[in-house]
């Protein structure tokens, strides 16, 4: 070896010695058995949060409506829901409401802040970052992972920073006034050491101290953190990263939970109120189509992987729909309407699908994301089920 690339190597080590790995404290499985009987409280007590939001926003608009955005996940596809955001929230009619309570996951997090706020300069700002993310955001590759110990692959230094401008400046300002007025946003991450996931309230953790910044950039960097390529995140001595491990959506209440909120709503002398569930779904509902080899055991392994994340994603959104139909039946005074707008399937064939972030795949999204919003027909007729395909396009036949 020889010298200078000796010196060169030792600098590298020096400096990934001093990089931050990730560790943590002693534990047990029986001190996490424990925090999980409080994690459910915690999770509880969130919903009645919620809840109890909701109902006054309802009180306040004074329209008989709640409207509730849930934004998916889906890495780069995230440049659709953007796009569709967008040609939303400037048509002319049926025009994108201002949200009581939007909720994200992965990507989605990263959109919900803006989508919350809701006006044009906010949606034009997150439509600017996913634009030239392939260059200023995305995570680059990190070439001494293996000497850094961070459970992750790539150096997220830019992405960390635009997570930090998300809340500083004006943005942060008018996000604390949105949660001052009882809009309200809640994202997910995945607790890997339970095997769970967890719910979080931006408006409750996103105070003005310096501390608490800091503490809601790390929940969203794991909310973000895609398992085995950005590094996941400790968060209460509990191992956090992305939230779409568990669901591609956080759906947040259940059954139970709009059974109170019509009863506190009726209490409030607030009848025949309207839910309307709105969902971005930031990735296809089924997994791009491959010619799979019977003998490649590696492959199959792979693609079983792949497929338990995508099917259980028509899985969700029927769940959501028989949810809409349980409480528009036997919620007295209460109807819940859901609308989903997904990519189609068929762009899990197009060039770029692949990539971590490819630039002209995501102009490509996000001008079908616009393009479908302001259409006379922006959400889909229907959630296909995981047994069957959805309609293959005639240009792919």
């Amino acid at each position: 070896m020889r010298v200078t690339t000796f010196v060169r190597l030792a600098s590298a080590v020096a400096l990934c010695a001093g990089c931050a790995a990730i560790t943590r404290a002693p534990t047990t499985v029986a001190a996490l058995q424990r925090d999980a009987v409080a994690i459910e409280a915690q999770h509880r007590a969130l919903r009645d949060s919620v809840i109890e939001r909701l109902v006054r926003r309802a009180v306040t608009r004074g329209d008989r409506t709640v409207d509730v955005l849930m934004l998916s996940g889906g890495g780069q596809d995230g440049a659709f829901g953007v796009g569709f955001l967008r040609g939303w929230q400037r048509r002319p009619t049926d025009a994108m409401p201002r949200f009581d309570l939007v909720t994200g996951v992965s990507t989605g997090a990263l959109q919900a802040p803006y989508a919350l706020l809701g006006t044009r300069s906010a949606i034009d700002t997150v439509t600017a970052l996913y634009a030239r993310s392939a260059k200023s955001f995305a995570p680059s590759l990190d070439w001494w992972f293996w000497l850094r110990r961070t459970g992750g692959l790539v150096n997220s230094t830019r992405f960390d920073r635009t997570i930090a401008q998300t809340f500083d400046g004006p943005l942060g300002d008018e996000l604390r006034a949105a949660f001052a007025n009882d809009q309200q946003l809640v994202f997910a991450t995945t607790d890997f050491d339970l095997g769970i996931g967890r719910a979080w309230s931006m408006g409750d953790e996103f105070g003005t101290t310096t501390a608490a910044v800091a503490r809601t950039r790390q929940l969203i960097k794991g909310a973000t953190a895609i398992p085995g390529i950005f590094a996941p995140v400790m968060i209460d001595g509990h191992l956090q990263a992305d939230g779409g491990v568990i669901e591609n959506i956080l759906p947040l209440l259940a059954f139970d939970d709009y059974t109170r909120l019509g009863a506190r709503l009726q209490a409030r002398g607030l009848t025949d109120v309207t839910v309307r569930v709105w969902v971005i779904m930031n990735l296809w509902t089924h997994d791009a189509p491959k010619v799979m080899a019977p003998s490649a055991r590696r492959a199959i392994s792979s693609r079983s992987t792949a497929l338990l994340f995508y099917a259980h994603q028509p899985s969700s959104l029927a769940a959501l729909e028989n949810l809409a139909r349980a409480v528009s039946d036997r919620v007295p005074g209460m109807r819940m309407q859901v609308r989903v707008a997904a990519i189609p399937s068929d762009e899990a064939l197009s060039p770029g699908a692949n990539v971590l972030f490819d630039r002209h795949f995501m102009q490509r999204l996000d001008s079908l994301g616009f393009s479908r919003a302001q259409s006379a027909t922006p959400w889909d007729a229907r959630t296909p089920s995981a047994f069957t395909r959805p309609e293959v396009p005639p240009h792919l036949r």
